[in-house]
């Protein structure tokens, strides 16, 4: 030891013949600069510190410092820290052709208190030196969080959350959601505190408390927020459609913490599980499944969803009527005076008739709903038609004649559904789209207005009805008419045209003297529609048999 404090006194002064060392041209001086070193925790660092190599290197001492405590002098170590090593430079030539040599220091596992200065120092009179920064890197740590793992809220109460970390540099802490955005739809929020004013079903949720740095790998907690509340009802499609002898389910989204107890009322009385009342659930869904639907099935119904905090009920209908009608024609027509006109619509049971309203458009769009609304009243059949012939023989056959329009009074058509169910067996002249009755849900009709004004708008309503009675009148459709007819290419089978074509004053329930329909008009068009097919069938092929004998 003794050997070592005589060397390092021999550091600062150098003594030959009772003078100072007279510092010359000669003299060692840096190849390397002071710089600071960021360095994780744990890891290995090497300060550098070369000297150029002159005539008088060798009577100059080289020493590493921290503060003013000595950790080397020339090749000898003092520290006793065994985590740091002197590695010599071994003496070579740089790129500028001087001689390199000095000692590098190895700081290895680096811990928080080896950060700071350390000093490389050629002995002199004046000394020089090159001064090291060392920062040690610390990844981050979560010290503190609040609540430490769950918390059960009340619904409306606020939450508060804290997260608190430690690290260098400092961690950022950042909140998100496990599987979710946060509450107020972001995917994360920055900051120690996590606050949320009114807590309610949507605030239930993992919450993730990340700290980072970006120095090792970040350090999550997380929290589990549990809102109590009572049940909330969400019916999943107000009114079903079915139809006798098939199944139905009535749906309910069920939220509740605790978890709520679901019962199923038709009316006023409680179902229980039968062979024709089945109930399922998964997760939220909650499902009363009728299997064969009767008469006495279709109706309202209750879900009834009860907890500790409350209940809440949901109402459903089991109808047999249609669903609303969809157009599904093009909203241009082909022609400057006619358009076809469809739409479908789907019924378990079969249709018995339709109801067409149309109209000339309000040259004023913005008005155009609510102008007069048709909204969705019934109009009787016997108000339509005073003479009562609603279906008498060759009245439909798929057109109605329109002439001028007001744009404010509907005009209204009564179509029957040509089916096998009660349907007339007479109606053998009927084009498409008449045609028996398919035992099938979706049904599609369509009808040929004629007479109407070219380049104008209109607009149309249609409603159907079953066995069950009348469905909800469609939404307002609209559809154009050209200003000239498209030129269609020539059809490879000749058309016949003309039978069954009507006046508007025929249908129209809003021309009083047109409606009164007698049954005089009806068995002369239907004499002349026998007249026609009498002709085509019988008198033709005759003709053409004595044309072929002449």
């Amino acid at each position: 030891m003794a050997v070592a404090l005589l060397f390092i006194a021999a550091l600062l002064t150098v003594v030959e013949d009772g003078n100072f060392l007279e510092e010359d041209r000669y003299s060692p001086g840096f190849l390397t600069l002071g710089q600071k070193y960021s360095i994780a925790i744990g890891s290995t660092v090497v300060l550098p510190c070369k000297i150029n190599e002159t005539e008088n290197s060798s009577q100059y001492v080289l020493a590493w410092k921290r503060d003013i405590a000595v950790l080397t002098a020339a090749n000898v170590k003092v520290t006793v820290n065994p985590r740091i090593r002197l590695m010599p430079v071994q003496a070579h030539t740089d790129q500028h052709g001087a001689l390199a040599t000095g000692y590098n220091l190895e700081i290895r596992d680096v811990r928080n208190s080896d950060a700071g200065d350390y000093i490389c120092q050629i002995g002199s009179m004046e000394p020089k030196e090159i001064v090291h920064t060392l920062e040690i890197l610390v990844p981050p740590k979560i010290d503190y969080i609040s609540p430490a793992n769950k918390m059960d809220i009340h619904k409306g109460a606020p939450i508060r959350m804290e997260c608190r970390a430690s690290g260098n540099p400092t961690p950022k802490i950042i909140w998100s959601r496990k599987n979710n955005v946060m509450p107020n739809g972001e995917a994360n929020k920055t900051g120690n505190v996590l606050d949320i004013l009114h807590a309610n079903r949507h605030s239930s949720g993992h919450y993730k408390c990340t700290a980072d740095n970006r120095v090792g790998q970040p350090d999550t907690r997380e929290i589990l927020v549990n809102v109590l509340y009572p049940p909330e009802i969400e019916v999943e499609q107000p009114i079903v459609h079915s139809g006798i002898g098939h199944e139905a389910q009535l749906v309910c989204i069920v939220h509740g913490e605790p978890t709520p107890g679901v019962v199923w009322y038709q009316d006023t009385t409680q179902l229980g599980i039968t062979e024709q009342f089945s109930q399922q659930n998964r997760g939220n869904k909650y499902s009363l499944v009728i299997r064969n639907v009767t008469y006495t099935d279709i109706g309202n119904y209750t879900c009834q969803a009860s907890n500790a905090l409350g209940k809440d009920r949901g109402t459903l209908s089991l109808s047999g009527l249609p669903t609303l009608c969809y157009f599904d024609s093009p909203t241009l027509s082909s022609y400057r005076d006619q358009y076809n006109v469809s739409w479908t619509v789907q019924s378990y049971s079969p249709i018995r008739e339709y109801r067409l309203f149309f109209r000339l458009a309000s040259k004023n769009m913005h008005l155009l709903h609510h102008d007069k609304p048709l909204d969705n009243h019934i109009y009787s059949d016997r108000a339509a038609n005073p003479g009562g012939h609603l279906y008498g023989p060759g009245l439909f056959s798929g057109s109605v004649s329109a002439h001028g329009g007001g744009g404010d009074q509907w005009e209204n058509v009564v179509i029957p559904e040509m089916s096998d169910y009660g349907a007339p067996n007479h109606y053998f002249n009927m084009v498409p789209p008449y045609a028996a009755y398919q035992p099938t849900v979706r049904h599609r009709m369509s009808f040929q207005l004629k007479n109407l004004k070219p380049a104008s708008n209109y607009e149309a309503r249609v409603q159907a009805r079953n066995d069950h009675g009348w469905n909800k009148l469609s939404s307002i459709f609209h559809f154009s008419t050209r200003s000239e007819d498209m030129e269609l290419e020539p059809s490879a089978q000749p058309a016949v045209h003309g039978a069954g074509l009507l006046d508007k004053g025929l249908l129209s329930s809003s021309d009083a003297a047109g409606t009164a329909i007698t049954g005089t008009h009806f068995h002369k068009s239907w004499t002349l529609s026998i007249f026609i097919v009498l002709i085509t069938t019988h008198l033709l092929p005759s003709l053409n048999a004595a044309l072929s004998v002449v």
